[in-house]
């Protein structure tokens, strides 16, 4: 069983994840300190709203990630246990 691959995807998910996180936080930062109007079609509290769920859903491939390196830790573990 190829553990090294499990564990290393596990790391990029969570990596990717707070990297999401931390860009919709940025998101949320700068439509709090903008008085202009963005040349985009979403409002600012429509790009609030959206990146305050593009956090959640970051959030949940976070602990998703972190459950597949828990997984990947067990394995490891058992296998080194057998032999």
């Amino acid at each position: 069983m190829a553990v090294n691959p499990m564990l290393t995807a596990g790391m990029n998910g969570i990596q990717e994840g707070l990297r999401g996180m931390h860009d919709s936080a940025q998101t949320v930062a700068a439509s709090n300190l903008s008085t202009d109007v963005e040349q985009t079609s979403k409002s600012p509290p429509d790009q609030v709203a959206e990146a305050l769920v593009e956090m959640q859903v970051y959030a949940r491939q976070v602990q998703a990630s972190a459950e597949v390196v828990r997984t990947a830790d067990e394995v490891m573990g058992f296998l080194l246990s057998r032999f």
